[in-house]
C-alpha cells in the first residue's frame, strides 16, 4: 500500500569502538538527547527497537521555472543501514544526481554519481540508538564520479536514530527507523540526498526494516512557491546497496 500527501511549501574504528560499547553492553556516558515525543508529532509514536537491517531508496524530481529559466532536478538515492546484534555497524550509501538549468544565455548541468561506505558500532542511549561511524572502502565498492562539483567528505558519522511507529500518519506506511546527524555534522549537507522533506520535522532519514521503503517526492515550483507530493511505500524489492543506480 502506499500512503502519500500534497504540502504547499515557501519558495536543500578503533576510536569508534572505545566510545560506543558494542550494542549497549559497555558502560559509558548517555549523550543528552531531549524528549522523543517533542521531536514527534501526534501522529508518531516511540516504538521498541530491535538490531536489523534498515534502509531506504528515494526519488526527488523538482521541476521549476523563473523568468525565462527552466530547472530541472533529479536525485536517485539509497541508504542501507546494518545494526548488528553484537554492536557492530555498517552503512553503504549512493546517489545519483542530475541538474539541468536552461535559458535564453545560461545553460548549466551537473551530473554525480557516488557511493561511500562506512564501519563502526551502535550502542543505546534510552530510547535513542546512536550509530558512530567511519569510511570505509570494504563495506561497498567506492563510486566518485563527477561533472564539475567534487564534494567533501566528513571522515567520521554520528548519528542519533529512534524507532517510530504512525498512528494515522498521512505518509508512513510502517515503522521505521529514523535517524540525523548530530555533533560532526555532515560536509556540504552531504546528508541531503537521503533526507525526506515534509514527513517529520527536522533533517531526518527515514528507514525501513529489511527490505526497506520507497519514497518519492516531487516539487513544482513557479515563481517563489513550491508544491510538494509525496509517496511512500514498503519496497516490493529488496532494497539493495546500489538501488540508486536506477530511478524509479
Amino acid at each position: 500500500m502506499m500512503y502519500s500527501i500534497n504540502l504547499k511549501l515557501p519558495g536543500a574504528l578503533s576510536e569508534l569502538a572505545m566510545a560506543s560499547g558494542l550494542g549497549g553492553t559497555g558502560a559509558h556516558e548517555l549523550p543528552a538527547y531531549p524528549n522523543p515525543e517533542t521531536e514527534l508529532g501526534e501522529d508518531l509514536k516511540v516504538s521498541p527497537f530491535a538490531p536489523g537491517r534498515f534502509a531506504n531508496a528515494i526519488q526527488k524530481n523538482r521541476n521549476a521555472r523563473h523568468a525565462l529559466q527552466v530547472i530541472r532536478e533529479e536525485t536517485t538515492s539509497s541508504y542501507v543501514l546494518d545494526l548488528n546484534p553484537d554492536g557492530t555497524a555498517t552503512v553503504c550509501r549512493g546517489w545519483r544526481y542530475l541538474f539541468f538549468n536552461d535559458g535564453p544565455r545560461v545553460h548549466t548541468t551537473e551530473h554525480i554519481r557516488e557511493q561511500l561506505g562506512y564501519r563502526g558500532f551502535w550502542d543505546r542511549a534510552g530510547v535513542w540508538v546512536t550509530v558512530k561511524l567511519a569510511l570505509d572502502d570494504t563495506v561497498c565498492l567506492p563510486v566518485r564520479q563527477y561533472s564539475q562539483l567534487i564534494p567533501s567528505h566528513a571522515s567520521e558519522w554520528q548519528m542519533r536514530g529512534l524507532a517510530i511507529e504512525p498512528i494515522g500518519h498521512p505518509v508512513l506506511p510502517a515503522p521505521a527507523l529514523v535517524c540525523q546527524l548530530v555533533e560532526k555534522q555532515a560536509l556540504f549537507g552531504e546528508d541531503e540526498p537521503h533526507l525526506v522533506t515534509g514527513l517529520l520535522q527536522g533533517r531526518w532519514i527515514v528507514l525501513g526494516a529489511g527490505d526497506g521503503l520507497r519514497i518519492k517526492l516531487v516539487v513544482n515550483s513557479v515563481g517563489g512557491g513550491a508544491v510538494l507530493a509525496i509517496h511512500a511505500a514498503n519496497s516490493a524489492e529488496r532494497v539493495e546497496s546500489d538501488s540508486w543506480k536506477q530511478s524509479f
